[in-house]
């Protein structure tokens, strides 16, 4: 964590840094007690039905290894009364441990055992000898066909809650013994779920990849009476963790009297960015496959034909938030010719030199800056201009690498790297732009891999192509004090943009303006004063859906 500045140290400290605090002084101790020569341990067997229905029906290989995970929440606290398969956690990072396992030689009864002494053990501290207190504790199987530890076809024990004592012999066993099963999809009326097989992504990636999507049916499609026939469509791109299944909020807006009023007059199809490796962003990606291509060549045709969809860009537009504002953003600036307009709240990094906190183009480190101060990764304001860091870049990675310490994982980090990285002909898996043990980059990747998706640097070397974009179709919205420091990087995009491509009007930019073929369009980049990366959804919601409307009813 980063030093406390003065006046937020007062606040949660009651002195300023460097004066003594109020009250009694105590020494310190004269000598650093010994260590109890205790060792905690947890054991972990599969059931043998488990090992059985693994060989019964092996799971689809992906470049995610298998790996066995112990998963620990405390029951009390921020995270108290979770599921410890819902880490890792940001508000407070909690333990986490993994092994690699061969599913070939895999025996029913085989006992895995982690403790302080074990080898080949992925880890998040504390040591497991200094926990202390109560914890909520499970074992996972994490097949890594697809991303999440509680994903469909993984095996998991149930919860134990143990009670850990600092420096003493705890013990503990879990016993995994059921299979999560698939969630079925709900039936509901309005909502069609799409699952069809992509070629062009089975081919690259060399096993079964499918387009997913809720489509989400306006009032009167079904219609016979309706005046129209065919419809424009909103493609909305869930954020990190989100899919396919997030259709469910947009029919309940249509379901609410109010909100269906808001709704755009539209398709609703909420596209499903989910790779084993993460989000996989919808960029022709050397890891997740050409899934912009496949999006725009396969899928939106099929849509098309299938659901009557009026075939024209000014009748597509993109909408997200978070990781889905980015690849909405992405698919446009890509795509001209197939989408008309792009709504896109808190992007993920839109300018790698403001990578959150970090500027991936000359820092050497993702955990400190130049003056040896932990850098920050999630915070929480706690006034006008003060924020609480609940993680650090080092606290983020420790937890993806304790989750796969290969990159695998299908956290931010990792999701990010599988997304912008190279392929290592080696091993099949992304080749990594930064060191999850030490935070080292490695620029010869970044410099290589990454900066083809740096879209400010895109801008900055073809405003021809991309400035008339953003002036045009693109809505872009951040929050001044979004908790991942989002905003940083949309206000360095919206400064290069003024700097290409200056508004039609302005008399030092008028030839770089007509040069960029720019004009004063309905596009805009804004930052919100105060809020955050959750409150800023308010705030262009209640911004866009009008002219998300606005814009389908005139057919632009």
């Amino acid at each position: 964590m980063p030093l406390l500045p003065p006046l937020l140290a007062v606040l949660l400290t009651g002195s300023l840094a460097g004066e003594p605090p109020s009250g009694p002084v105590i020494p310190p101790p004269t000598a650093t007690p010994e260590r109890p020569n205790a060792i905690d341990r947890i054991t972990v067997t599969i059931a043998p039905e488990i090992v059985e229905s693994l060989r019964a029906s092996p799971p689809i290989a992906t470049t995610v290894p298998p790996r066995l995970l112990i998963l620990m929440c405390e029951t009390e606290g921020p995270v108290g009364g979770r599921d410890p398969i819902g880490a890792p956690f940001f508000r407070r990072p909690q333990p986490i441990r993994s092994i690699p396992v061969d599913l070939r030689t895999l025996d029913a009864g085989l006992s895995f055992e982690v403790g302080d002494d074990a080898t080949g053990v992925a880890a998040v501290p504390p040591l497991v000898d200094d926990l202390d207190g109560r914890f909520a504790v499970r074992a996972v199987l994490d097949l890594g066909t697809a991303r999440g530890h509680d994903a469909p076809g993984n095996a998991v024990s149930g919860i134990a809650e143990a009670t850990f004592v600092r420096h003493s012999p705890d013990e503990l066993t879990l016993r995994i013994d059921e299979r999560i099963e698939e969630t079925p999809l709900p039936e509901r009326d309005g909502i069609v779920w799409v699952r069809i097989e992509s070629p062009m992504l089975s081919n690259a990636l060399g096993r079964p990849v499918f387009h997913r999507a809720g489509v989400v049916l306006p009032p009167g499609y079904d219609d016979l009476d309706h005046p129209r026939r065919f419809w424009p469509t909103l493609y909305e791109i869930p954020g990190f963790g989100g899919d396919h299944r997030d259709a469910i909020g947009w029919r309940r807006m249509q379901d609410d009297r109010r909100g269906r009023n808001l709704a755009p007059p539209a398709v609703i199809v909420v596209l499903d960015p989910e790779d084993p490796l993460g989000h996989h962003g919808f960029v022709d990606g050397d890891n997740t496959g050409p899934r912009a291509t496949a999006l725009v060549e396969e899928f939106i045709p099929w849509l098309e034909s299938r659901f009557r969809l009026v075939p024209d860009p000014a009748a597509r537009l993109l909408h997200g938030h978070s990781s889905g504002a980015w690849s909405s953003l992405w698919l446009q600036l890509e795509h001209p010719d197939t989408f008309g307009g792009c709504f896109a709240s808190a992007p993920d990094p839109v300018d790698f030199s403001a990578f959150q906190m970090i500027d991936l183009h000359h820092d050497d480190d993702l955990w400190a800056d130049d003056e040896g101060m932990a850098i920050p990764s999630y915070r929480e304001p706690l006034g006008p201009e003060l924020d609480r860091v609940m993680m650090t870049v080092e606290d983020e990675m420790a937890m993806e690498r304790a989750l796969a310490p290969d990159g695998t994982s299908g956290e931010q980090w990792s999701a990010w790297n599988a997304m912008f990285s190279g392929r290592d002909p080696a091993t099949g898996r992304p080749l990594m732009a930064f060191d999850l043990a030490t935070g080292a980059i490695d620029h010869e990747v970044i410099e290589r891999d990454w900066s083809r998706f740096d879209i400010t640097a895109r801008l900055r070397r073809d405003p021809t192509r991309y400035a008339g974009i953003l002036r045009e179709r693109v809505r872009l919205m951040c929050g001044s004090r979004d908790s991942y420091y989002l905003e940083r990087a949309v206000r360095r995009l919206a400064a290069a943009l003024d700097e290409v491509a200056p508004p039609a009007g302005d008399e030092a930019g008028d030839e770089a303006g007509d040069e960029a073929g720019d004009e004063a369009g309905p596009g805009s980049i804004e930052i919100i004063d105060g809020a955050t990366h959750d409150t800023i959804v308010g705030h262009a919601m209640a911004r866009w859906l009008p002219e998300m409307r606005a814009m389908l009813e005139d057919g632009r």
